[in-house]
């Protein structure tokens, strides 16, 4: 296989063993395990992630075909904890599928619908239509490709549904195929027609406007094992990339799907575009939102977002088992032993020039003399500062202890400067040297003297926001480099990666990535990153590192976040695009300092362009006003 971390997007693979060659189970158990109470397969399931984030690679992986390799291959232990996360999320049982998925990924077909000129209710009957032949189709010819012949095939009714079956043909399978067929070419005449019938000539054109089948399918049986009896299968509809329909299409489609009539499986995959700042606001602090009159939240709908992946550990877990998988694909690699991505990665920091360890010492020198440091207090900054750290690190927290023990002691000048109580540091503190602290005096000799900080594994899995292909996008950059190295050296040696050269191509390749951001609002949200990420500079760089590894994140008093939709609509617009493409990310109602706040969280990419940490915490105050004027031309 080609190098699949440039390939990236699994829905360029084709076959289904390719895929399951590279598909972990970590993250689809954390997704199963997460709405392991929600009914999946009773009620419209909205999935929701930002791009890369695993959708399309969940709904292929439960299509039938892919679940039938999977079957096939259950004696391979690569497969086998794949094999268990489907058989708790009752997709599988006893190696047997449960699900008869076909997905519908969005195309220019279905949002041409929306601009034909009819009415409303016409062109969405013509999409419900248009939309139910796809999914009759696709399920029938996912059985035919597994030798299944239509005349096995059973169509389970509905009860009470036994003249809307008569209708669609459902008591043969091949009449309910050629039926279907019919539906979808007469629609398709329609909406490919280079001048568009008039509204009023439909009817005599098509009879299949009101084409029903959701309403009358409840299972499909097929003999898919030729030694056992027929399987009853729960028929899913798997609507993809739905943020790509027009929002009026997107917000009837839902209407649509919601009915609690409806009792057929159905999923739509979309980003975060196609929801509402509110909506998607909502689903985040898992706050109840606005429901349409005879809806209800939780009843006629599951929200399931692909936002998180249970944290920093669960997602190097992620990153460890998708790179040991993608690695495996590629031969420069094959027979080498230790090809994990963590093991290439294991690198020793790197210590600043001896000119620069020299500049810190005589800055060191001068302060104490400026501030008549005693050989006590000294002796005590020095002490406090664990032994593991490099000697660059040592120098720079004692630079860093050394200026809180200035802000601490009482000042003796005539004219003594106030200082914000939040930077005045306790004793405690003072001499608490935390990993956060070793953490900033490493970004801190990054700004000053380029001292490499982004290597290893876990701060490249801390650099992808727990998204997929985030990470393999940044992974891929360091295996280019990688593989360099392990076609120029001798076989059976590991090819390390050094700290500069990771941390290089990290950032080159996040600098790349961000200047490559074209969704809407795009140029707003960079220069709304800018303004928050110098703020967490100034935090960051900061003497006494009030923070201990600085800020990454701006933090507006909750209460305003409710003027996103009067007062700041421009703003709303600009942090909506941002969180759906992963610049940014939202904490809303979090409590510090007795106060209530929306913290504005940078992501990992801009993370890197400016230099900062990833430790979630640390933020800048500040008011929304602050945020608009940033972005204001």
């Amino acid at each position: 296989m080609d190098n699949p971390f440039k390939k990236r997007a699994t829905e360029f693979i084709d076959e289904p063993a390719a895929l399951l060659s590279l598909i972990s189970h970590e993250p689809l158990k954390i997704f199963f395990d997460e709405n392991e109470d929600e009914p999946l397969f009773e009620k419209l399931v909205t999935i929701v992630g930002t791009p890369g984030s695993g959708k399309t690679t969940i709904a292929r992986l439960i299509e039938l075909d892919t679940l039938m390799t999977l079957i096939r291959s259950s004696g391979d232990s690569e497969v086998k904890n794949l094999i268990t996360t489907l058989n708790k999320a009752n997709i599988l049982h006893d190696l047997q599928p449960k699900i008869l998925a076909f997905r519908i990924p969005v195309g220019s077909n279905l949002r041409d619908i929306w601009e034909l000129p009819y009415t409303s209710a016409v062109r969405s009957a013509l999409l419900r239509s248009f939309l139910q032949a796809k999914a009759v189709l696709g399920w029938l010819r996912k059985l035919e490709q597994e030798e299944v012949e239509l005349s096995s095939i059973t169509i389970d009714i509905r009860e009470n549904k036994e003249t809307e079956a008569k209708i669609i043909h459902a008591h043969d399978a091949v009449e309910l195929r050629n039926h279907a067929r019919a539906v979808e070419e007469q629609i398709f005449r329609i909406i490919t027609a280079l001048v568009p019938p008039p509204e009023d000539k439909l009817p005599t054109m098509t009879s299949n406007l009101g084409y029903n089948a959701f309403d009358v399918i409840e299972t499909i049986s097929a003999p898919l094992f030729s030694n056992k009896a027929p399987i009853k299968l729960i028929p899913l509809f798997i609507l993809d990339d739905a943020h790509e329909l027009h929002p009026d299409q997107f917000g009837d489609l839902n209407d649509w799907l919601r009915n609690r009539e409806l009792k057929l499986a159905r999923w739509l995959m979309t980003r975060v575009d196609a929801l509402s700042t509110e909506k998607f606001r909502a689903a985040l602090s898992e706050a109840q939102s606005e429901e349409k009159p005879g809806t209800t939240k939780g009843r006629d709908e599951i929200m399931a977002l692909l936002q998180r992946t249970g944290g920093k550990s669960a997602f190097k877990k992620i990153a460890n088992d998708i790179s040991r998988r993608y690695i495996a694909q590629m031969s420069a690699f094959r027979h080498k032993p230790g090809t994990t991505l963590e093991t290439f990665l294991d690198a020793p920091p790197q210590m600043i020039a001896d000119r620069y360890i020299k500049e810190i010492s005589g800055s060191i020198d001068e302060l104490i003399e400026e501030n008549k440091f005693t050989a006590v207090q000294i002796a005590t900054v020095k002490n406090s500062i664990p032994n593991k750290v490099t000697e660059d690190e040592r120098l720079a927290l004692t630079r860093i202890l050394l200026h809180r023990e200035k802000r601490r002691t009482p000042q003796t000048e005539l004219f003594a400067v106030e200082t914000d109580d939040e930077d005045l540091e306790s004793e405690q503190d003072l001499f608490n040297v935390k990993p956060s602290l070793i953490t900033g005096a490493g970004i801190q000799l990054l700004h000053e003297y380029g001292r490499p900080f982004y290597f290893g594994l876990d701060r490249l899995s801390d650099a992808s926001d727990d998204n997929i292909e985030q990470f393999i996008n940044l992974a891929g950059a360091l295996v280019d480099e990688i593989e360099t190295k392990v076609l120029r050296g001798k076989t059976g040696k590991l090819a390390h990666l050094d700290a500069r050269t990771q941390h290089q191509a990290l950032t080159e390749r996040a600098l790349k990535t961000i200047d490559e951001w074209d969704f809407p609002r795009s140029h707003s949200v960079k220069k709304m990153i800018a303004f928050i990420a110098k703020k967490c500079i100034e935090k960051t760089r900061a003497p006494n590192a009030p923070l201990d590894d600085g800020a990454n994140a701006f933090g507006v008093p909750q209460a305003e976040m409710e003027l996103l939709k009067t007062r700041y609509t421009v703003l709303g617009q600009v942090l909506h695009y941002a969180l759906a493409y992963n610049a940014i990310s939202l904490r809303e109602k979090y409590n510090c300092k007795r106060k209530e706040w929306c913290v504005i969280r940078l992501g990992g990419l801009p993370i890197i362009e400016h230099k900062l940490t990833f430790s979630k915490g640390g933020f800048c105050e500040g008011h929304l006003s602050d945020l608009a004027e940033s972005i204001a031309e």
